[in-house]
């Protein structure tokens, strides 16, 4: 995470959903936020099923994709997680990005929360 601690990344960066608004309106926003919601668990069960199952390059493309679907939506601490987690699983490291897994889970729920929140509310 090049030198940052997990608490000076912000949980969404507002900028990216500002984006999201000025491209598509709100409707982008919810429809980012609700590809997010309903996809980036899946690529978690990914990362899960190469850790137990020591394929490296399926938590490898998990990773990537949680890390390009959370950058999407600027679920920035998601996206730096899914980051380490793809140059760990890229390494062979799966006892690393195992040793991540709940961190990853814990950003996640926190960013879908205040993803849903931002959008139910029409903010930006």
């Amino acid at each position: 995470m090049n030198g940052e601690s997990m608490s000076e990344v912000p949980l969404v960066d507002l900028g990216q959903m500002e984006r999201l608004n000025e491209w598509g309106g709100p409707e982008l926003q919810k429809k980012m936020v609700d590809l997010f919601l309903t996809h980036a668990r899946d690529r978690l069960d990914q990362i899960k099923e190469g850790v137990a199952t020591g394929t490296a390059v399926m938590a490898e493309t998990g990773a990537h994709t949680l890390k390009s679907s959370a950058g999407n939506v600027g679920a920035q601490r998601v996206r730096f997680l899914a980051s380490d987690a793809e140059a760990l699983a890229e390494a062979g490291k799966l006892d690393e990005v195992e040793a991540m897994i709940p961190t990853i889970e814990e950003e996640f729920e926190a960013a879908c929360a205040a993803l849903k929140t931002m959008v139910g509310e029409g903010e930006s």
